[in-house]
């Protein structure tokens, strides 16, 4: 019995030794990898060193071919001087064309750039002249609302089908739930804008907007004058011309044409000032909204 403790003891001693021994070797393989890797970076280090060398003296060649080329240009320049021998022999004549050849060379840079903004400013010339940034620019056109529903993912959206006088109805997703209860909602004549960018609005594609005199404590649908039909074009006396086919969200155009959009002290939508308009039918009001924004 107490051999066989003594060889485990033995036994013990001898693992932990190996332990020992195992850990030592992983600490020397470590080292060698460190020492490997610092060689490694030594030797990329003095690689790029002499690469570094070599452009170094690559640039300062193509410099004295730079100079060389330069002093040739200047030179062909004293073909013209009615004394060439002089010119030539003269220690100062080649520092003068010199001189003149960068003279010439700053000029035409200057008038490069003379030209380049010139160009940049004719953007913007040609910009004045193109149409300005006003309400013609609005597709906004006498609908119908023949149907509204809820909507099925959001309790402030009401869903829409309207006539505006196209082939087939227009989706049209709106904001009046708390302003403008369901049943008012049917059959309702109003004001569309027509050639917004089509947005999805939880999950339902919105392809109009209802025009509203609006303010933070009210909502109230614009209405078209008597005898108005769905697809008649709103007008605006003093700004005529075609609206786009589809707003450009990038170019902002909505944004900077509707803080102009009120009704005036009778009501009345307006554009800065000027009447929403139905040619031969009357103007577009709101029911008891007046000085109010329109969105």
């Amino acid at each position: 019995m107490a051999a066989n403790n003594a060889v485990l003891n033995r036994l013990e001693q001898k693992g932990a030794e190996a332990d020992q021994v195992i850990e030592y070797l992983k600490q020397q393989v470590a080292l060698l990898k460190e020492k490997a890797i610092l060689q490694a970076s030594l030797r990329e280090e003095k690689k790029l060193r002499v690469e570094n060398a070599k452009l170094k003296k690559e640039i300062e060649g193509l410099k004295q071919e730079l100079i060389q080329a330069e002093i040739r240009n200047g030179a062909s320049f004293s073909d013209d001087v009615p004394q060439p021998t002089a010119v030539a022999s003269s220690p100062g004549s080649k520092d003068q064309i010199k001189g003149e050849d960068e003279e010439k060379k700053k000029k035409e840079k200057a008038e490069k750039k003379g030209e380049k903004k010139e160009k940049k400013q004719q953007p913007a010339a040609g910009s004045s002249d193109a149409k300005s940034v006003d309400v013609s620019h609005l597709d906004l056109r006498v609908g119908c609302i023949i149907t509204a529903k809820k909507h099925p993912d959001a309790d402030t959206l009401y869903v829409e089908e309207v006539d505006v006088g196209e082939a087939s109805p227009r989706t049209v997703v709106s904001g009046l739930v708390k302003h403008v209860p369901l049943e008012q909602m049917q059959n309702r004549m109003a004001i569309l804008l027509c050639n917004l960018k089509p947005a999805k609005m939880r999950g339902v594609i919105s392809q109009a907007m209802v025009m509203c005199a609006s303010s933070p404590e009210k909502v109230e649908i614009l209405a078209p004058p008597p005898g108005a039909v769905p697809g008649d074009r709103i007008t605006f006396e003093g700004f005529p011309g075609d609206p786009e086919k589809e707003l450009n969200p990038k170019k902002k155009i909505w944004e900077q044409i509707q803080p102009d959009l009120r009704t005036n002290d009778q009501c009345v939508a307006t554009y800065k000032g000027v009447p929403f308009e139905v040619k031969g039918k009357g103007v577009c009001r709101a029911e008891t909204m007046a000085n109010s924004g329109i969105k």
